[in-house]
């Protein structure tokens, strides 16, 4: 009798050896490499999306308009993922910050992954437990693609901070020396989010939680407001006084053995094991007057009062300005949030200008939004948001639909408030061929339906006409006009329409190929040309063959 084999017991010994043969590569690679090493797992998405083209659609319904709505937020609901690759053609280059608070990986806070490979033994978009083999490499695997997309969407000059607890904090610093690299890292932030210390059966009791922090470009980075106001207590050690003011001293010796070791050879007239500073910077320092011998003999530095612009803010945030999660806290009355307004205030105030873009694509309860909207309120900035999440996530152990029933009214109610506006887009799918084989009608469907994609990459967001063959959208300063029609017999009309408008306009036309010179526009110094579909599946071939 012929012995006949389950077919998932096939596939569960082929994916076991596999794993195998994949250990025994990163085994023998990491024997003379240096990083971060795990079994990259491919990641599965719905079937009717796993082979089409990401774009965003505007909701309409769910905008909310003001008269002196400037700047208008965004909202995006979807998987951060396809959000991401669409932001990757519409803000290349061109947000300032990004904070996300990305799930722990604590085996309980809602972390899921669809594995691609075996749906039947290995979760198919399931919580991950604690105990699974993969459980680190799947959240490896979903941070990575992420964090490169995210990476892309940074100005050269921008900024990303990450919160994380213990569970991921290690993997994660790998992880982003690799994306951003090692020279790119700017802190490793500590803050306090609870005055009571979280009970650990295997441990000390918890209190803190980090934010990680890497510059896109350290080189180009530019930190405002890094002081806070003097207090009582900082003001302390402004304890002596002269002619130009109160000052504190600054040691200038190093402490303990080194110190004592050579303290009979000390002189500070030559270079010594003792010095902390250049001979050069004390020979200037002494030249200004700025150079303090204490009544012990030690020689010191003056810094005056009146120099300081405040305290210095350190990289340890136990202050009561961050409130705990814990207590009594007005910010959290009405909405559900896993980090204080507090928090995200003091990380944009501190890497932020008045016209910055913010990013959060974990968004959650939407506190980055109300954070943006307090701090414009507080300085008169105009600095916009973007928020991306999506509508199924699970907030303290139960199910919402996150993004409509607590991030959409929570920033509805901060807008009202603050007499300003915000769009609505969800993430949405064209054609039938993957990115790599797209055909002439997957580009044409791309074309038909990009139009929202280029409002915001152009930040003209008010959509005034659409027919059968073009879009026109404006904002104060300009019109973005959109011919998306495969053929040309309304071009003439469209160029007509173009040249009637009276403020520069950002041109879209549809071309098979990357470029294309339109003679009809060329006489016209306030009318650029672009094309599409084909830049944007430039753009996301690159991510295609990145992921």
């Amino acid at each position: 009798m012929a012995n006949h084999t389950d077919p998932k017991d096939n596939k569960i010994l082929k994916l076991e050896k596999e794993n195998e043969r994949i250990k025994k590569e990163l085994t023998k690679f990491a024997q003379d490499k240096y990083g971060l090493f795990w079994f990259d797992v491919p990641e599965g998405f719905d079937d009717d999306v796993e082979n089409k083209l990401p774009i965003l659609k505007e909701v309409p319904k769910l905008a909310i308009n003001s008269k002196d709505g400037k700047p208008t937020h965004l909202l995006i609901e979807g998987d951060n993922y396809h959000a991401l690759t669409c932001l990757n053609y519409t803000h290349k280059g061109k947000i300032d910050i990004i904070y996300i608070d990305p799930p722990y990986n604590t085996g309980s806070d809602g972390f899921k992954y669809r594995d691609k490979r075996v749906l039947d033994k290995y979760p198919d978009g399931t919580e991950v437990p604690i105990d699974h083999p993969l459980r680190h490499s799947y959240w490896l695997s979903f941070m990575r693609k992420r964090l490169e997309l995210a990476k892309d969407i940074l100005k050269d000059s921008g900024l990303i901070f990450i919160s994380i607890d213990d569970n991921e904090l290690a993997q994660l610093k790998l992880l982003c020396d690799e994306i951003f690299y090692e020279k790119n890292f700017v802190n490793h932030i500590v803050w306090k989010k609870t005055n009571s210390p979280k009970f650990q059966s295997f441990g000390l009791g918890n209190q803190h939680e980090s934010v990680f922090v890497y510059a896109k470009n350290k080189s180009k980075l530019k930190l405002n407001q890094i002081y806070k106001p003097f207090d009582e207590i900082s003001l302390k050690p402004y304890s002596y006084t002269d002619n130009k003011g109160k000052f504190r001293l600054i040691e200038l010796e190093a402490q303990g053995l080194q110190n004592s070791i050579n303290r009979k050879k000390f002189s500070f007239k030559d270079r010594n094991a003792a010095w902390l500073y250049s001979l050069e910077t004390l020979k200037e320092w002494d030249k200004n007057g700025l150079i303090y011998k204490t009544k012990n003999g030690r020689f010191a530095k003056k810094q005056y009062l009146d120099n300081m612009e405040g305290v210095l803010i350190a990289d340890i945030w136990i202050d009561k300005e961050i409130n705990p999660l814990q207590g009594s806290s007005k910010e959290y009355e009405n909405f559900e949030t896993q980090k204080p307004i507090s928090l995200l205030k003091r990380i944009i105030k501190l890497s932020s200008q008045k016209n910055s873009i913010v990013l959060d694509f974990f968004a959650g309860s939407g506190t980055t939004g109300q954070a943006v909207m307090e701090l414009n309120k507080e300085d008169e900035g105009e600095r916009q948001f973007i928020l991306i999440t999506n509508n199924d996530e699970v907030v303290n152990g139960e199910k919402h639909k996150i993004m409509t029933d607590v991030c959409y009214p929570r920033i509805k109610k901060c807008l009202n408030e603050n007499k300003k506006s915000v769009k609505y887009y969800k993430t949405a799918f064209v054609g039938k061929n993957s990115i790599l084989d797209a055909d002439d009608r997957d580009k044409i469907e791309l074309a038909h339906n990009a139009g929202a994609m280029l409002a915001i990459a152009e930040n003209t967001l008010n959509e005034i006409e659409k027919n059968d063959y073009s879009q026109l959208f404006e904002n104060e300063q300009q019109y973005t006009a959109v011919y998306f029609k495969e053929d040309f017999d309304k071009f003439g009309k469209f160029v007509e329409k173009v040249k009637s408008l009276k403020k520069p306009v950002s041109v879209y036309a549809f071309s098979w190929e990357k470029e294309f010179e339109f003679d009809d526009f060329n006489d016209n110094k306030n009318i650029t040309v672009k094309t599409i579909p084909q830049p944007i599946l430039e753009i996301y071939k690159q991510i295609y063959n990145l992921a």
